[in-house]
């Protein structure tokens, strides 16, 4: 908070008058802090002024208001050259500068794009009356009696997450001999899996065969008698 030069001339010319800290603050109604005053009398008796001297050091070159500006713009636009490369190179500034902006000035964090479902509207108002009459119509009793199942196809290559799977070294000849390349099969072998949970544990998993797929057949041959097999002895005494 920046206080007006006219408190400051009071507080000076109580000082003048014999005044000390404490009695300056009480006359000046507690709208300043006494560490304040004792900042200010102090200003004034060394260097005869309450002024602020001027910042020495080099001047704020690179954070400018008109970069700050045209960052802000950019990032609110629908321009697609928003990454902090692009907008180093266009503004002539550096990439650490554009990210100092970002971060310390409008405070902003960097996000990335996710995805998800596509959804038409007639989906999403399909989903929002399915979720409404769930929340209205499954009770803790009703909760107990439910199956959750979902099917995954698993690979040999593995998840990779090149986000946080990082090697530091000091080039990427010397990464690539610290275990830095993820090796993945064209056509990797891979297996299907099925498996349920309940209020009382989840299912055995069910392993698909070589080369079985899930499709209208299999759901109903396969999978479906294994889900009630598994639920029979789950849910026990419940049925």
């Amino acid at each position: 908070m920046v206080i007006s030069l006219d408190v400051r001339n009071i507080a000076v010319s109580h000082y003048k008058t014999g005044k000390n800290a404490p009695e300056i603050a009480k006359l000046l109604a507690n709208k300043v802090h006494r560490s304040t005053i004792d900042r200010w009398l102090r200003r004034y008796r060394q260097s005869g002024s309450f002024e602020v001297k001027p910042k020495t050091g080099r001047p704020k070159t690179g954070r400018t208001k008109r970069l700050i500006n045209l960052v802000q713009k950019r990032i609110q636009s629908n321009s697609r050259r928003k990454t902090l490369r692009t907008m180093a190179k266009d503004f002539n500034s550096s990439i650490e500068t554009i990210k100092r902006i970002l971060n310390l000035d409008l405070h902003k964090k960097c996000y990335r794009k996710i995805r998800v479902q596509k959804l038409k509207i007639d989906q999403k108002r399909t989903r929002k009356t399915c979720c409404q009459w769930l929340r209205k119509n499954i009770d803790h009793d009703k909760l107990e009696r439910i199956m959750f199942t979902d099917e995954k196809i698993f690979t040999r290559n593995g998840y990779f997450n090149p986000k946080n799977d990082v090697i530091w070294a000091d080039d990427r000849f010397s990464a690539n001999e610290l275990d830095g390349l993820n090796f993945r099969e064209k056509y990797p072998v891979s297996i299907m899996v099925g498996l349920g949970v309940t209020w009382y544990g989840p299912t055995r998993p069910l392993f698909f065969q070589k080369g079985e797929r899930l499709n209208g057949r299999t759901y109903l041959n396969t999978l479906l008698p294994f889900y009630v097999e598994e639920g029979n002895q789950l849910f026990g005494h419940k049925n």
